[in-house]
């Protein structure tokens, strides 16, 4: 493969001076943990759920079982359980249960895969982790950076098929788009500084969007600002004014109306729905 010619890797103007020719450029990847905890249950009725991170189900016993689209899966130890983002399903119990599990995202790209559950054995690499998540369970307070929660999804994440991230393959200007978008939800942006950000007119943009994502530009970055609200709601305690403030989304009163059109819910009440 013919390499890059001459570079420079830093801006012009700066006093630094670093040439050279790039030989490997890989991208960048985001791994956003949200929580990792262990639960014993009595009962797992949930109700059509449909959240904006992943999530990861490791059972210790029989018990649980999750159903998307009418097929229902039994979670067997022995097996891990990865579910995307945005995939509806619902949950039942057959007996109480435990499981360890983890909420995380992996980026405005990765995040868009196809709505499933992707089931894969446990390897001896993974069951290794355990003491090392027990040990960091004990300590709370005293846990400073939770190694053994990144081993644990990087893991799994692992094991997901080279076919779940094909379906990723979009246009670069269209990923770059939606980095900026993802990177800046707290500001007003409009479609025509996205454009400029992904090297397009404001007419390409529109054209790429809908021919990528079937979506207008501004409903992804309302997408997004929706996801990480709901997730801020869930796995913060800050109030709603500054959730709303923080995604962009004006007031509590736009979140509200936001929330209650594209997820058939509220705040309140998002926040306040049993989940595991």
């Amino acid at each position: 493969m013919k390499k890059d010619s001459l570079l420079s890797l830093v801006p012009s103007g700066s006093e630094h001076r670093v040439q050279g020719q790039r030989t490997v450029a890989l991208p960048g990847v985001t791994v956003d943990i949200l929580t990792t905890r262990k639960i014993e249950l009595q009962q797992w009725e949930l109700r059509r759920l449909n959240d904006p991170y992943w999530r990861l189900y490791w059972p210790v016993s029989e018990g649980g079982v999750v159903e998307i689209d009418g097929e229902k899966t039994a979670l067997k130890p022995g097996f891990m359980y990865l579910i995307p983002p945005h995939t509806t399903f619902s949950t039942t119990t057959t007996k109480p249960f435990g499981k360890w599990y983890a909420h995380f995202n992996l980026g405005p790209v990765a995040d868009r895969v196809a709505p499933g559950i992707h089931r894969f054995p446990t390897s001896k690499a993974m069951r290794s982790v355990i003491p090392g998540l027990v040990e960091m369970s004990k300590k709370q307070e005293g846990v400073r950076f939770p190694w053994p929660t990144i081993q644990l999804v990087m893991s799994a994440v692992q094991c997901l098929p080279e076919e779940v991230w094909e379906k990723q393959h979009l246009d670069e200007r269209v990923q770059r788009a939606m980095e900026f978008m993802h990177q800046h939800l707290g500001l007003k942006l409009t479609a025509e500084q996205v454009a400029r950000h992904a090297g397009l007119s404001l007419r390409n943009l529109n054209h790429l969007f809908k021919q990528e994502l079937n979506l207008a530009p501004m409903r992804v970055l309302l997408d997004y600002r929706l996801d990480e609200a709901c997730r801020k709601l869930r796995h913060s305690q800050k109030s709603i004014d500054i959730i709303a403030e923080q995604c962009g989304l004006t007031n509590r009163y736009y979140l509200s109306r936001m929330l209650r059109q594209y997820r058939n819910t509220s705040p309140a009440a998002y926040r306040d729905e049993s989940w595991g």
